[in-house]
């Protein structure tokens, strides 16, 4: 081997043993495991499985622990949440309309979770952090123009529909007013509230809400804040709103 392909091939090595070693403390300091992530994308399409491994939509990649609890809302009219404003637990929702866990979240696990909305004991909070680009942070402004109407989650489910991610294309402006259309919403104001400055300052906040809690990759999920990482089993969250519900006297 020459001295000069040495010299290229040293700095890769380098930077390939930096990242293996950063992938295995946090997969540590985490509890994410390959195994999971392997189960929950058995079902996901060759083109929208999301890698395996330390940059995995299932993890977050920062292994600091921000008081998460400190930014639960519990504002009453925010059309991004759904339950009641007192309930006794809170979950929050960290989620990107291009992540195929998240899809599969709120396809397998979201309707369970409404249950617990439904009963008055859980309220979640829901921030698109769009990671994943321009079509994502478009996604996510036509979602909360829909919230304006009070369909945010009419609009969410659908833009996750059978537990799958849509297509870039799909998430142009033109699909995104028709998907508004067949929701029924006013379409008139839905665009409106879609091309307006104050959708862009909120779509921005939860963005940057993501980023200064070192939530880089999604799903990720707060109850009781207590974080969890990823689309993990059904039991996790019911176990998870259980205790909570245990130690709130409920």
């Amino acid at each position: 081997m020459t001295k000069a392909r040495m010299q290229k091939l040293v700095p890769a090595l380098v930077i390939a043993l930096a990242g293996l070693i950063i992938g295995v403390v946090l997969a540590n300091a985490l509890g994410a495991g390959e195994p999971e992530a392997k189960r929950m994308s058995a079902g996901v399409p060759e083109g929208q499985r999301p890698a395996i491994g330390p940059t995995a939509p299932t993890h977050v990649q920062n292994p600091g622990a921000p008081d998460f609890a400190s930014i639960e809302q519990r504002v009453a009219d925010d059309p991004l949440a759904l339950g009641d404003v007192a309930a006794p637990v809170v979950m929050l929702a960290f989620s990107d309309y291009q992540c195929p866990f998240c899809a599969l979240w709120t396809d397998r696990t979201l309707p369970v979770m409404k249950k617990y909305v439904e009963a008055g004991q859980l309220r979640i909070e829901w921030h698109d952090i769009s990671i994943f680009g321009e079509d994502s942070e478009r996604a996510a402004l036509a979602a909360l123009a829909a919230g304006a109407q009070g369909r945010f989650w009419d609009f969410h489910d659908e833009l996750f529909a059978g537990g799958r991610i849509r297509q870039p294309q799909q998430l142009s402006h033109e699909e995104l007013v028709a998907v508004a259309d067949k929701l029924g919403l006013d379409v008139a104001k839905f665009s409106v509230d879609l091309a307006a400055p104050e959708t862009a300052q909120t779509v921005a906040k939860n963005k940057a809400l993501g980023s200064d809690l070192g939530v880089y990759s999604t799903p990720v999920f707060v109850i009781n804040g207590k974080p969890i990482i990823g689309a993990q089993p059904e039991a996790t969250f019911t176990d998870a709103v259980e205790a909570a519900l245990k130690e709130a006297g409920r």
